[in-house]
């Protein structure tokens, strides 16, 4: 049984919660949360492809995994039913944002993430065909103050899409009236390709 790094990336990565536990006990598991406590981020209120609520970037040699992206909203309650949308990117292009510090989920490992993280990101208009759409869902249709105490887990599966060398990942949050404000916690993997 002691294989390792997912027995050497089978299909589907990430097939349960042993193999998310496994990458955690390698040291290969990292996240990202809300920069100070009880400070949420804002999404819009309509999307666009250049204003992101998270973007991930990866800067390393090893393929970037998404694991999870739970969002609990926070705050005043959101305006409309919430869109999110997760793009992955070819080649990363980045304007500017608030940067978040990557941390090892195994923090008795001294392996280092190579993700650039940021929130409230401005993106430039992306180059033609570098940008891929692997989710789009509406999260609620319609908003209560009942809505606001749920965690959402963006990513509809761990190990859904791969963030190549040299790409990006951006999560977009929207509500037609207000823009969501969110507490999250994001996680991915770092595997050898």
């Amino acid at each position: 049984m002691a294989k390792s790094s997912i027995d050497a990336i089978g299909l589907p990565l990430v097939r349960n919660f042993n193999d998310i536990a496994g990458l955690v006990w390698e040291g290969k598991a990292f996240g990202v949360g809300v920069a100070a406590a009880d400070t949420g981020i804002t999404g819009q209120t309509s999307y666009a492809a250049t204003l992101a609520t998270v973007v991930l970037r990866n800067s390393g040699s090893k393929a970037m995994v998404p694991l999870y992206a739970l969002f609990t909203q926070t705050g005043t309650v959101a305006g409309g039913r919430i869109t999110a949308h997760v793009s992955t990117l070819n080649t990363d292009q980045y304007t500017s944002g608030t940067a978040l510090t990557p941390y090892n989920l195994n923090r008795n490992s001294s392996a280092g993430s190579s993700a650039v993280a940021s929130h409230t990101a401005t993106l430039p208009t992306f180059t033609a065909g570098n940008q891929t759409l692997v989710l789009e869902a509406d999260i609620f249709q319609s908003v209560s103050a009942a809505a606001e105490a749920s965690p959402l887990n963006i990513f509809p599966a761990p190990g859904f899409c791969v963030v190549k060398p040299g790409g990006g990942l951006q999560i977009y949050t929207d509500a037609t009236i207000t823009g969501p404000t969110w507490f999250f916690a994001i996680a991915w993997a770092e595997l050898d390709v």
